[in-house]
């Protein structure tokens, strides 16, 4: 397996892990007795920080590709 497959595979084991994580949560949330408003709270700004964690892997995949993994100067 080359080392550009690894970094990318770890990018998503993150976001899945997350939204493992998110979706897990979620289900405890509904099967308690939280009001209807608390649950769909929860799941909206998770919701939103899952996709912005996935747009971020997803430019990180890019920046692998592109073979910029490394470099300094973009910062």
């Amino acid at each position: 397996m080359s080392d550009n497959t690894l970094k990318k595979l770890g990018v998503w084991i993150i976001v899945g892990l997350f939204a493992a994580y998110v979706a897990s949560v979620i289900l405890v949330i509904v099967l308690t007795e939280v009001p209807t408003w608390g649950v769909v709270t929860y799941a909206a700004v998770m919701l939103i920080l899952l996709i912005a964690l996935a747009y971020e892997g997803w430019e990180r995949i890019k920046e692998i590709d592109g073979g910029l993994e490394d470099a300094v100067d973009n910062y």
